[in-house]
Parts: structure tokens; C-alpha cells; sequence
């Protein structure tokens, strides 16, 4: 699924920024996951096993 952003999904970003203290991008790139209905995001960059609003991330390079 491609999510396209529109200003009320930066609005969104920058409301879970705040709220998980979270880099901008990175709250876009969740907030995309939780609109695309996703329920694992992979990244290396934020904190493996963190679940924001149902969505759990994982860092694939983990053991």
C-alpha cells in the first residue's frame, strides 16, 4: 500500500513526535505505518520492541 501524505498527517507526525519523542521523520514514518493498518514496522534506528498505538517495531538486526 502507498500511503501519500497530505498536512493533516504532518499535523499527526508532529502530535506523536511530542507525545513518543520521536524524530519528526521518524513519527512520519509511524504515523504512515498506522494509517497503512500495518502492525510491525522494521527499522534499525528506533528502539527495537516499542509499540506506538498497536504498532510494534523491530529492528531486523537483532538476534
Amino acid at each position: 500500500m502507498v500511503v501519500q501524505i497530505a498536512p493533516d498527517d504532518v499535523l499527526a507526525a508532529i502530535d506523536l513526535m511530542q507525545l513518543h519523542q520521536l524524530s519528526f521523520w521518524d513519527a512520519l514514518i509511524v504515523h504512515a505505518a498506522l494509517r497503512a493498518e500495518c502492525s510491525v514496522l522494521y527499522s534499525e534506528d528506533m528502539q527495537d520492541g516499542r509499540v506506538i498505538d498497536g504498532l510494534t517495531i523491530v529492528n531486523p538486526f537483532n538476534d
